[in-house]
């Protein structure tokens, strides 16, 4: 048997394990884990998924002349917990000081770097180079078994598509030395879930078709691990980086981020997102691995339990590389939010981390420099920008943000389909990671270069100490903040609205794709049985930088 080929990785020093010695050590007996039970794709054409698409432009269908593999969503989840500890090396003891105050940064960053990488070839070995496999197709790994989560399917615009089985995630504006100086593109991507993570989704997604939609907060296991390529749309030309990175023709509607305008009212229907956005695989070019999310259980992560790590696209610098799933640098690791004082702002605090270090996190300064050498001027568009105060936030995420105050956000939608916003800036009230105006606390701007007022008498400091402070691992979102009239929340129509009259957020445990998902699949309940013509009133993601 062939082995996967090695990832030559200097930052690091460590070379990867070859997939079939891992197998050695932790016996695994494969099987097809694709079952046929949800869409695998938008406009599936399983004909059972049919009247999810009646009505609408068919572009994203295999046609008789396709002879390339389609995707297949991995659903035949666990029945029973697993624990995957003997491949997960990240799990040694040695990690305990990663989260150790004591421990000194540079130590710390050394951590980092070999944790990470074991996730990244943990979440590899038998997802790459498999004879007859498209990459992360995960059907039929031969290491350990992954999974999709289902019904990211339904929503037109950002549908899966059925080449890769990659989702529209949000558009991205960078600045560039050539050219216009502003480049403007999409992300798409496909996320993966160990059977740790899958026998959860399980719990929700059930075998026979019908969903069980929580209604207490829920939890992942230890060693739950979620792996997540996102792939760009700009070419080489417009962001070098990408040179070298491994490329997928990709079933994809318009680079720039296509956008819908509707005939009528001020949503447009599935069938009028169809229309404007029609995909293409051979219109568009290629898209290109730029960011590689993961995201690990892990109970010594004090407070939140999760530990979330993105690399980046370094295809110049390690171009020597001989896999291109290799040619990644670790951007950042973190396990909190660094959660500012009561009273103090989270664009100010902790003082200089780039000189004084997180508490919660470690940030690889050298790879935010070689991001930010590929950009222009513009400080908030280049990839490096990173989040609020230099939180780990990747090329393709919001500056005013970090990737756990995002995810901390994960609920299950409530009976109007209201979750918490991802984002503050992604509602009317008033803005995360905001710098006050000289002499005033009721204006200033935010990280991002946009105005921003304080509404409804929540002040910056209020709402920051709701996106940047630790949820716990199953811990409802907290939406309220105490006011000198007594608490008080900041959603509008006092959310969420349960039909059973909870009052608190349930939990996804920081599943956003688990939330999304739902989210989608109540729309197709509620707009059954002529759902094509009904309006789709969830608004697209976005996460304008």
């Amino acid at each position: 048997m062939k082995t996967v080929k090695s990832l030559a990785l200097s930052i690091v020093g460590l070379l990867i394990t070859t997939t079939y010695a891992i197998a050695k050590t932790e016996p695994y007996q494969m099987e097809n884990t694709c079952t046929g039970t949800w869409p695998s794709y938008w406009q599936d054409v399983n004909p059972k998924f049919k009247d999810m698409w009646e009505g609408q432009s068919i572009t994203n269908a295999p046609t008789a002349a396709w002879d390339d593999p389609v995707f297949q969503l991995s659903d035949k989840y666990p029945t029973k917990p697993v624990d995957d500890r003997k491949a997960q090396k990240w799990r040694d003891k040695k990690f305990d000081a990663l989260f150790d105050s004591s421990t000194d940064q540079k130590e710390k960053k050394k951590l980092a770097e070999e944790y990470a990488w074991h996730v990244m070839r943990y979440a590899q070995a038998g997802n790459i180079n498999q004879p007859g496999q498209l990459d992360f197709s995960v059907c039929e790994n031969p290491v350990r078994a992954w999974y999709h989560i289902p019904f990211q399917t339904y929503d037109a615009m950002s549908g899966r598509e059925f080449t890769h089985g990659l989702t529209r995630e949000a558009p991205v504006t960078f600045s560039t030395k050539d050219g216009t100086g502003t480049d403007q593109s999409t992300m798409w991507a496909v996320a993966i879930y160990n059977s740790t993570a899958a026998y959860t989704l399980g719990q929700i997604w059930q075998s026979d078709g019908t969903v069980n939609i929580p209604t207490d907060d829920i939890t992942f296991f230890e060693g739950a691990v979620i792996a997540k390529p996102l792939f760009n749309t700009s070419t080489v030309a417009q962001l070098p980086v990408l040179k070298n990175m491994p490329a997928w023709n990709a079933n994809i509607s318009e680079p720039e981020f296509c956008s819908c305008k509707p005939e009528s009212g001020s949503e447009c229907t599935l069938v009028e997102e169809s229309q404007q956005c029609p995909r293409s695989y051979a219109q568009w070019g290629d898209v290109r691995l730029l960011q590689f999310d993961i995201a690990v259980k892990d109970s010594r992560a004090p407070e939140t339990n999760w530990v979330y790590g993105t690399f980046v696209a370094d295809g110049i610098d390690k171009a020597d590389v001989s896999e291109p799933w290799g040619r990644i640098s670790l951007l950042g690791l973190m396990w909190g939010n660094d959660t500012p004082p009561e009273g103090e702002l989270a664009y100010s605090y902790p003082n200089n981390p780039r000189e004084n270090g997180f508490a919660e996190e470690v940030i690889i300064w050298e790879t935010v420099d070689s991001l930010n050498s590929y950009g222009g001027s513009a400080d908030m568009r280049q990839m490096g920008h990173l989040g609020c105060n230099q939180r780990l936030n990747g090329p393709a995420d919001n500056a005013n943000s970090s990737c756990m105050s995002c995810h901390g956000t994960a609920s299950v939608p409530d009976k109007n389909q209201a979750t918490p916003p991802l984002i503050s800036q992604f509602s009317g009230q008033t803005k995360q990671c905001v710098a006050p105006v000289i002499n005033s606390s009721t204006a200033g701007m935010d990280r991002s270069g946009d105005p921003a007022t304080v509404n409804d008498g929540i002040s910056f400091a209020d709402i920051d100490s709701l996106y940047f402070a630790n949820t716990g691992a199953g811990v409802p979102f907290n939406m309220t903040v105490q006011t000198p009239d007594g608490p008080k929340n900041v959603m509008a129509n006092d959310a969420p609205i349960y039909a059973d009259g909870r009052k608190k957020w349930i939990s996804l445990d920081y599943s956003l794709q688990s939330s999304i998902a739902l989210k989608q699949w109540m729309q197709w309940q509620a707009n059954k049985p002529q759902h094509a013509d009904k309006r789709i009133t969830d608004k697209e993601l976005r996460r304008n930088l």
